[in-house]
């Protein structure tokens, strides 16, 4: 006999949603569920899980339905674990999850198959934001009832320990870090300045993994560059092999080349001050300073001038050879920080200090700068998109300082200074490696579209596709994400298709939605009317294509405040199947209806 299989994997169990490959019985069910809608459904509903919390507002399964997940009154998400996935049989609470910081009216949550990330979103930053965990399907070390262990839950998509904050208290307590820098190969982290006037170095145990610095073991010690008269140091850039690093004075308005007996440190063996050059000419407010890839052509931005001043080298990386100034290229910003390339020099980026942005350039003729064209602009500000106050997320940035991408380009590290107690680096992931047009760094900016007020969130079966369901005017708002599941900002992470047509044909307070498993049916929930109703739709898994109204079923005796329904596939457990399952308010039960024939 057929048995059907599984999401990605293909494996012999099919849950929470399907894609890719089908069999025959299959085909049969999802037909059924998307030709017949809610006239399949079974007369008789079960309590599935009854008194799961008080003013549920969302739930979610995970996709072998051993972990349940539910919104409390839009302030905590509360785990359980049961016995018999898609029941109630030995639900135990495992832990509970505060995101009251993150938006204090969580409607809608969601989690990823595979159990990595988690998605929620609500009335107060009026977007979507997303979690990362080392330990699939879990949020916090606490209650855990599995022997691995982790430290933090962290903000965005692949950012865990990827996080720096409170730099200041970090090494020699300097108050005024500047900028930050690598080695080679990312082993190595280093902080500039400017009120000990030092070079801190750390050791990262896991190359760019900037939360690594936290240990006490990771600080190696600093170089005083104040001892040899630089009086504001900036930022400072290593050559190819670590035998010479360039510091940015902007008192001096110099950059002063130094050497090093011990290849990329700082803190032992001798360090030799070599050649202080002088950009007072062309710039009077130096802030970072970057080369070729054999050192002949040397950049300096300049707060003053807002430009990338270039000169060449006649040897490489040589100061004290034979300089040449060939131009200054405005970079279209108002006081540039700090700026770093692309090791083929076909990629740039550039961070506003004052603006908060993050600019992305490419350049037609590999390391001219005169041949960059602006691609991106990120306002580093707008993480949280409504003026409700809440903290600010983690890579919110307020000042920032610093940018340099890790080896490989697949992030990129931002440094905030604003403050003593509110500083911080972040490395955020990129979709493409250098191209700063997508930063998938975990939030999805609902707003500038029109969606306000996100009331669900759903993907399509290979999450390349994710859906908002908005409560403020009733439609499903759709973006084509370039990496599965991962949200981010720019025009590469996610790509807005448009939304659909109002959802409240039925009830005017459409509370959340899913798909049918092949996409050509959609199912809501009403919290006005107290329904479950559904549409068909013109084109598979694309809400912005024409819906068709089909036909609409009555739950107030079950329910009179609907708030969330789940389409799963409990084919593991006795009597499964596909089972239409939803939740609400008014009774704080989950309920299951059987939509097989």
């Amino acid at each position: 006999m057929s048995v059907s299989r599984g999401l990605i994997s293909g494996e012999a169990k099919v849950h929470l949603r399907t894609s890719g490959m089908y069999d025959s019985n299959d085909n049969v069910r999802i037909a059924n569920i998307s030709n017949n809608g809610l006239d399949g459904l079974n007369l008789m509903a079960t309590n599935l899980v009854p008194n799961v919390n008080t003013a549920p507002y969302d739930f979610a399964w995970s996709k072998d339905g051993y972990h349940l997940y539910v919104a409390n009154a839009g302030d905590y998400i509360v785990h359980y674990t049961v016995t018999v996935p898609f029941t109630n049989t030995g639900k135990t609470q495992v832990e509970s999850f505060n995101i009251l910081t993150y938006d204090s009216s969580t409607y809608a949550f969601e989690v990823s198959p595979d159990g990595k990330y988690f998605y929620g979103g609500g009335a107060d930053r009026d977007g979507i934001f997303m979690f990362s965990t080392t330990v699939p399907y879990y949020m916090t070390d606490g209650n855990m009832t599995e022997a691995t262990s982790r430290t933090t839950f962290a903000y965005g998509y692949n950012q865990f320990n990827m996080f720096l904050d409170n730099i200041y208290s970090l090494g020699s307590l300097d108050g005024g870090v500047q900028s930050m820098e690598f080695n080679g190969d990312g082993t190595k982290m280093y902080l500039v300045g400017t009120v000990d006037d030092y070079i801190q170095q750390f050791t990262l145990s896991t190359p760019y993994k900037i939360g690594d610095a936290h240990a006490n073991s990771a600080y190696d010690g600093y170089y005083s560059v104040g001892g040899d008269g630089l009086t504001a140091p900036m930022a400072m850039r290593w050559n190819n092999d670590g035998t010479k690093f360039f510091v940015v004075d902007l008192n001096l308005d110099a950059v002063v080349e130094y050497s090093v007996s011990n290849a990329y440190d700082v803190t032992t063996g001798t360090i030799t001050e070599g050649t202080n050059f002088s950009v007072s000419s062309y710039e009077t407010s130096p802030t970072d300073v970057a080369f070729n890839a054999d050192g002949t052509r040397m950049f300096v931005l300049g707060d003053a001038g807002n430009d990338i001043n270039e000169w060449t080298l006649s040897t490489g990386f040589d100061l004290s050879s034979t300089v040449t100034y060939v131009t200054a290229t405005a970079t279209g910003t108002n006081n540039p920080r700090s700026f770093d390339f692309s090791p083929d020099g076909t990629f740039m980026a550039v961070v506003d200090w004052y603006n908060d942005t993050l600019r992305g350039y490419t350049l037609s003729t590999p390391f001219d700068a005169s041949t960059i064209s602006l691609t991106q602009s990120h306002d580093l500000t707008a993480t949280e998109n409504s003026s409700v106050a809440a903290t600010p997320v983690r890579n919110h940035f307020l000042t920032p300082a610093g940018c340099r991408f890790n080896g490989d380009g697949t992030s990129i590290t931002i440094l905030d200074r604003y403050s003593s107690s509110f500083d911080k680096a972040v490395s955020v992931p990129l979709v493409i490696p250098y191209d700063v047009r997508g930063l998938a760094d975990g939030c999805l900016n609902t707003k500038t579209e029109g969606s306000d007020y996100p009331f669900a969130i759903r993907f399509n079966s290979d999450g390349t596709r994710v859906y908002i369901m908005d409560g403020a005017d009733d439609r499903i708002y759709q973006w084509a994400l370039h990496t599965p599941y991962a949200l981010g900002r720019g025009s590469l992470a996610a790509v807005y298709e448009g939304n659909s047509s109002t959802i409240n044909i039925v009830d005017s307070l459409p509370r959340a939605f899913d798909w049918t498993p092949d996409g050509k049916g959609i199912f809501v929930t009403g919290g006005n009317s107290d329904t479950l109703y559904y549409y068909t739709v013109e084109i598979p898994f694309d809400a912005t294509s024409t819906l068709t109204y089909v036909s609409v079923f009555d739950i107030t005796f079950l329910e009179n405040y609907p708030q969330a329904l789940r389409l799963v596939n409990s084919h593991s457990k006795s009597g499964g199947g596909y089972k239409l399952q939803f939740i609400g308010t008014g009774s704080d039960d989950i309920f299951e209806y059987d939509i097989n024939y």
